[in-house]
């Protein structure tokens, strides 16, 4: 019985602890896809620009 409150006990904090570390995970998670996104829209733009007729010159 008494081993059985002293896991649940342990198995709360470390699960509380755990927890406590997700949103600062989660946020460096966002700012290093922040430049992915960045260079995939980049990436984009260049290949619709590419795929457009080059403009024709008045004569």
């Amino acid at each position: 019985m008494t081993t059985t409150i002293l896991t649940t006990i342990g198995t709360a904090v470390l699960l509380l602890q755990t927890a406590t570390r997700i949103p600062p995970a989660l946020t460096d998670l966002l700012r290093a896809l922040i430049p992915v996104r960045e260079a995939l829209r980049e990436l984009l733009h260049r290949q619709d620009s590419s795929q457009q007729p080059p403009p024709q010159s008045e004569r």
